[in-house]
C-alpha cells in the first residue's frame, strides 16, 4: 500500500476513535430536526482535537437522511467580509436554483436578503440589519419547507459578526424549523466574543467537547497507520509526544513516514523529538522537499485564502498554468494542498487550517504584504468584488495610496448596502491608516464615525468628535452634535454630551431652528441618563415658552420638555406628548431617538392610550426599514406599556425581545430599562428567583448597583426584597430608588413604585408613623398628577394601611378610579384588596363580587400570585370560587387578536408570521389558544366569532 493509501485510510477510519459520545449526539440531533425541533451543535476543543472530522460525520449522517446540507468555512481572511459566511452557505443553493425555485426561496420578507447575495449595487436604500437578519430567517424557513436542512460551520472563532449574529438571531428562532445547525469552534477564553458566547449560554445548544485520544487510542490509530508491529514504548512515547492531539499525532506519522522511521523501541528517542514539535515545524520539515514553485505556490494559496481557483494562484505565485497544475499535485501529493473541481474549475485549499497557518506565517512580515498587494492587484484585474479586494489590502502596509482608500471607501459602501456596519467600519479604519489626503480625510473619520455608531460607540465618539472639531459648516456640525451626543449617552459620558450639544447650540446660525430644537431635545434627554446639571434646569422655562415648530425638531423638543414635566408631576406635559407625536412623522424619520422615548414615557405615565399607538408604529417601522437601535428601544418601552396595563405576556415577550436584540448589537445601556421592566413582569407571574437573576445580571443586588440610570431597576430590587419576605431590606432598597428617582429629577408616582413598597414594608415593621408619612407623600403626588394607575395605587397603598373604615373608603376609592382605565393589572389589586378588606371587617357576602372580579382579572393579566391571594380570599369568605375560563372575543390577547384577524381576512400561518415578525410556530400557538376561547374549530368561523 502507498503512502497515500495509508494516510488516506488512517483519515477515512482512524479519525473517529473514541467519538461514540459525539456520534450519538449527532444522530439525536438529526432525528430532533426531522421532527421539526431545530436545534445548533457545537463542537469545540483545541486545534487538531477532530471538530472537522466530526463535521464531516454530522454531514454524513445528515445526508443519509435526505437532509440538504449546505456548508461554509471560515477563515481569519474573510473576517472582514459583509456576511462572508451566510455567504458561503446559502450563495451556491440560490445560483443552482432555476427562476421557479429562486422565486419561492426569495419570496416574501426573504427578498430583502437581495442585498447580501447581489454583486451589483441596488438602487434600493440600504438595509436596515434587522431587516436583513429577519429577511435571512425567512430565507432558511424557505429552504426547510423544501428540505430538512442542515447548516455546518467550520473554524466559528473566525466567523465575520454579520453571520455570527444572524446565527444568535436564527438560535433564538427555531421552532418548527426542520434545522440542525453545526459549527466547530477552537477553544477560546469565555468572554473573548460576546455573540458566539450567546449561542453557546442558549440552553437549547448541545455542546460537543471531544478529548484527546487515550494512550490505547493512540497504539490503535499507529497500528493502523503505520508498517509493521508498533512496539509499545513506541506507541508510549507517541502518545506522552503528542498528547493524544489527533492532528499532532497525524502530522507525527507522517513525517514517520516520510522520514522512513519504524516503529519500534530504538526509534521512540526520536519520536519524542519529533513530537514536541509544533505543527508548523512538522509541515516545515515536508515543505522543506518541496520544490521552489511549489513553495510559491503555498505560500500564494495562503495569501488569497482557501476555495481559490488554480488560475488566479497561478498568477500570484508567477507560475503559468502548467507549472502551477503540476506544483498543486505535488503539494497534494505531501497533504498539504487538496485540489477539488467547482463548476469545472479546479480549486485549491489547505488540508487544515493549522497547515495554512504554518506556510503563511513561514513568511515575514514585507513578504506577506508584497504577496496581498499582488493578490489585490491581480483580483482587480480579474474583476472581483471590491470587499475581496479590501480583505487583501487590509494586510498590506500603509503606504499613503489614495487608490487604496478609494477601495476601502468603496467596499465599506458595499458593506454598508448589504446592511453590514461592521465590515464598513473595519474598512475605512484601515483607510485612515494609509492615510487619506487633506482633500477626504475628514469624508472618511465622518463615514468611520457613523459606520461605528452601530457597532462601537465608543469608537464612534473618538471619530465623529474629531469630525465635529474640524467641521467649519454649523448646521453640519449640529448635525454631527446630534449623533456625538446621543454616542455619548450610550457611554454614559453625559456631560460629554452635554458639553458638544452647547456647543452646536452657542454656534448655531439664527435661521436654523429645526436643527436648535433637535439640539435642545439633545440636552433634555440626556436628563435621563445623568442627574439634572443646574444649567438645563434654568433653561427649561424659556424652552415651554417657544411658539410651535412644525418641524421634527420642533415635535422632538416637545416630546422631551413633556417628558420632564411628566417627571415632576405636571398633568400638562400629557397633551404636549400627545401632539408631538400624533401624526406619526417622529416615528417616520426619528425612531430610536431618546427624545422620542421621551414622549412615549410622558404618556405612558399618563395611561394614555396613544403611547402604545407610536411604539406599535415604531416598531412596525423598525422591523421593516430600521436597525436594531430602533427596534430595541421601542420593544423595551413597549414592554413597560403592556406591563402598566397588565397584559404580562405581552410585556414579557417584548422584555425578552428587547433584551436578545440589545445584546446583538452590543446596547448595554438599553438592559437598565428592558431588564427592570423584564424583572417585574416575572414578579406578577410569581417568579422571583428569574427576577432576581435578571435584576443581578445587570448589578442590582443586595449589595450594590450599577453606575447610571438604574432607577426602574431600583425600583423593582425594592418590590422583590419586600415579596421575599424582607421587611427592613424592602425599605432600605426603596430608599435607594427614592434617591435615584429624585437625583434624575422624578417626583412623579406614576413611574415608580418605591413610595408603596416603602410604606408597605414600614407597616409590617410595625413603623406605623412612618408609613403613613411616605404613603401620604405618594397620595398628594398622585392626585396632583391625577392619572388613574398612579392615582388607584397610591389610594389603594394608604387603605391597607389604615385598615378600618377610612381605609375601606380609600380601598373603594382605588376600585372606583381605576374601573374605567387600561390598568388592568392595578384594578385587580385593588379589587383583591378591597374584597379582602371586606372579609375581614366581617362582610363576607359583601367581599366576594370584588374577590371574584379580581380573580377573574388577575387571571386573565397572566398575574398567578395575585389570583391564587384572591381565590384563597373567596374560599375565606365562604364562596366557592368557580375555575376561571378565558373565553370570548375579550380573554384574547393582543397578538392573539392581531393574529386571529388576519387570519379571518384569509392569511396564511406563514403570511401571518411574516407581517408580524414572528415564526410560523408561534402563529400555529396562538391560533390553537384563539380557537379555544372563541370556542370554534376552523378559521371561517373565526370573522363572526370575533365580532361577538
Amino acid at each position: 500500500m502507498s503512502i497515500q493509501d495509508r494516510l488516506s485510510v488512517m483519515i477515512d477510519h482512524r479519525g473517529l476513535l473514541e467519538r461514540d459520545a459525539e456520534l450519538e449526539a449527532i444522530a439525536g440531533s438529526v432525528a430532533a430536526a426531522g421532527r421539526g425541533e431545530g436545534s445548533v451543535l457545537v463542537v469545540e476543543g483545541p486545534a487538531g482535537v477532530g471538530k472537522s472530522r466530526i463535521l464531516q460525520e454530522s454531514a454524513t449522517a445528515a445526508d443519509l437522511a435526505g437532509m440538504r446540507v449546505l456548508t461554509a468555512r471560515c477563515s481569519e481572511l474573510e473576517q472582514a467580509f459583509a456576511f462572508g459566511v451566510v455567504r458561503q452557505l446559502f450563495e451556491t443553493a440560490l445560483a443552482s436554483a432555476d427562476a421557479r425555485e429562486r422565486e419561492v426561496l426569495l419570496a416574501g420578507a426573504a427578498a430583502r436578503t437581495a442585498s447580501v447575495f447581489e454583486r451589483e449595487a441596488s438602487e434600493e436604500p440600504p438595509a436596515g440589519d434587522f431587516v436583513v437578519l429577519h429577511g435571512l430567517y425567512w430565507l432558511v424557513s424557505n429552504l426547510c419547507r423544501r428540505r430538512d436542512l442542515a447548516l455546518l460551520i467550520d473554524d466559528l472563532q473566525w466567523c465575520d459578526t454579520p453571520s455570527l449574529r444572524f446565527l444568535v438571531f436564527l438560535s433564538s428562532r427555531f421552532d418548527g424549523l426542520r434545522l440542525l445547525v453545526v459549527a466547530g469552534r477552537r477553544s477560546v477564553r469565555v468572554g473573548t466574543d460576546a455573540l458566539a458566547d450567546q449561542i453557546l449560554a442558549d440552553p437549547a445548544t448541545v455542546i460537543l467537547r471531544p478529548k484527546a485520544f487515550s494512550a490505547s487510542a493512540t497504539a490503535q490509530f499507529l497500528s493502523g497507520s503505520l508498517t509493521g508491529p508498533v512496539d509499545p514504548l513506541f506507541a508510549s512515547t507517541c502518545h506522552r509526544a503528542t498528547a493524544g492531539n489527533p492532528l499532532l499525532l497525524r502530522e507525527l506519522v507522517r513525517t514517520l513516514i516520510a522520514e522512513g522511521i519504524a516503529p519500534d523501541a530504538a526509534a521512540a528517542g526520536r519520536v519524542l523529538d519529533l513530537g514536541s514539535r509544533a505543527v508548523g515545524r512538522l509541515v516545515a520539515l515536508r515543505m522543506a522537499r518541496v520544490s521552489a514553485s511549489g513553495v510559491a505556490l503555498a505560500q500564494a494559496v495562503a495569501v488569497l485564502g482557501d476555495r481559490i481557483d488554480l488560475g488566479t494562484a497561478a498568477g500570484a505565485s508567477f507560475l503559468d498554468g502548467p507549472q502551477a497544475l503540476e506544483s498543486a499535485a505535488e503539494l497534494e501529493r505531501l497533504e498539504i494542498l487538496s485540489i477539488t473541481k467547482v463548476g469545472g474549475v479546479l480549486s485549491l485549499e489547505f488540508v487544515h487550517p493549522l497547515v495554512r497557518a504554518a506556510v503563511y506565517e513561514s513568511m515575514d512580515v514585507v513578504g506577506s504584504g508584497t504577496a496581498h498587494a499582488r493578490a489585490a492587484k491581480l483580483l482587480a484585474a480579474s474583476g472581483a468584488g471590491v470587499e475581496r479586494i479590501a480583505a487583501h489590502l487590509l494586510h498590506v502596509p500603509a503606504n499613503a495610496s489614495q487608490e487604496v482608500v478609494s477601495l476601502l471607501r468603496s467596499a465599506a459602501a458595499e458593506a454598508v448596502r448589504r446592511g453590514c456596519p461592521d465590515g464598513a467600519y473595519t474598512y475605512l479604519r484601515r483607510a485612515l491608516q494609509e492615510p487619506p489626503d487633506d482633500t477626504s480625510r475628514l469624508a472618511v473619520l465622518e463615514e468611520a464615525g457613523r459606520a461605528a455608531f452601530l457597532v462601537d460607540h465608543q469608537g464612534s465618539a473618538d471619530l465623529l468628535q474629531q469630525v465635529y472639531d474640524r467641521t467649519t459648516d454649523r448646521g453640519a456640525a449640529a448635525d454631527l452634535a446630534i449623533l456625538l451626543g446621543t454616542a455619548y449617552l450610550w457611554l454614559l459620558e453625559p456631560d460629554r454630551g452635554i458639553s458638544v450639544l452647547s456647543d452646536a447650540l452657542a454656534h448655531l446660525p439664527p435661521d436654523q431652528e429645526d436643527r436648535r430644537r433637535r439640539l435642545y431635545a439633545g440636552l433634555l434627554d440626556a436628563t435621563w441618563i445623568a442627574p439634572v446639571p443646574e444649567s438645563i434646569l434654568r433653561g427649561v422655562p424659556a424652552l415651554r415658552e417657544l411658539p410651535a415648530h412644525d418641524s421634527i425638531g420642533g415635535r422632538l423638543l416637545d416630546c422631551a420638555i413633556a417628558c420632564f414635566d411628566m417627571a415632576g408631576g405636571d398633568p400638562s406635559a400629557t397633551d404636549r406628548a400627545r401632539l408631538a407625536l400624533a401624526d406619526g412623522s417622529v416615528v417616520e424619520e426619528a425612531n430610536g431617538e431618546g427624545a422620542l422615548l421621551c414622549g412615549w414615557l410622558a404618556l405612558l405615565a399618563a395611561d394614555d392610550d396613544a403611547a402604545m399607538v407610536s411604539m406599535g408604529n415604531a416598531v412596525t417601522n423598525a422591523r421593516q426599514t430600521g436597525s436594531i437601535h430602533s427596534l430595541a428601544p421601542a420593544y423595551t418601552f413597549q414592554s413597560l406599556g403592556w406591563l402598566w396595563r397588565g397584559q404580562l405576556a405581552e410585556a414579557e415577550h417584548d422584555a425578552r425581545e428587547a433584551r436578545r436584540l440589545a445584546h446583538l448589537a452590543g446596547l448595554d445601556l438599553n438592559d437598565l430599562f428592558g431588564d427592570a421592566y423584564l424583572a417585574a413582569v416575572l414578579m406578577e407571574q410569581g417568579d422571583l428567583d428569574e427576577a432576581e437573576e435578571t435584576l443581578r445580571s445587570i448589578g442590582v443586588t443586595v449589595t450594590g448597583h450599577p453606575v447610571g440610570p438604574a432607577y426602574f431597576a431600583l425600583d423593582a430590587h425594592a418590590r422583590l426584597r419586600r415579596l421575599r419576605g424582607d421587611n427592613q431590606g424592602a425599605v432600605d432598597a426603596a430608599a435607594t430608588a427614592g434617591r435615584a428617582w429624585a437625583a434624575f429629577g422624578f417626583t412623579n408616582p406614576a413611574m415608580g413604585s418605591w413610595r408603596s413598597e416603602a410604606a408597605l414594608a414600614l407597616h409590617a415593621l410595625n413603623r406605623t408613623g412612618d408609613a403613613h408619612e411616605i404613603a401620604e407623600e405618594g397620595l398628594d403626588l398622585a392626585r396632583r398628577w391625577g392619572r388613574p394607575r398612579a392615582l388607584g395605587r397610591a389610594l389603594r397603598t394608604s387603605g391597607l394601611l389604615y385598615g378600618n373604615a377610612e381605609g375601606l373608603d380609600l380601598l373603594s376609592e382605588a376600585v372606583a378610579v381605576l374601573e374605567d382605565s387600561s390598568a388592568r393589572l392595578e384594578h385587580a389589586y385593588a379589587l383583591a384588596d378591597l374584597g379582602a378588606a371586606l372579609r375581614r371587617s366581617g362582610s363576607g357576602g359583601a367581599a366576594r363580587h370584588p374577590l371574584r372580579q379580581a380573580l377573574e382579572l388577575a387571571t386573565h393579566c397572566g398575574a398567578a400570585p395575585l389570583a391564587a391571594y384572591a381565590r384563597t380570599e373567596l374560599i375565606a369568605s365562604g364562596a366557592r370560587p368557580r375555575r376561571v375560563v378565558q373565553t370570548g372575543p375579550h380573554a384574547l390577547t393582543p397578538s392573539e387578536r392581531r393574529i386571529a384577524e388576519l387570519a379571518a381576512q384569509h392569511a396564511t400561518n406563514r403570511q401571518i408570521a411574516q407581517q408580524l415578525f414572528v415564526t410560523p410556530k408561534t402563529v400555529e400557538l396562538h391560533l390553537s389558544s384563539v380557537f379555544r376561547k372563541l370556542g370554534i374549530s376552523t378559521r371561517t368561523s373565526l370573522s363572526a366569532a370575533l365580532a361577538q
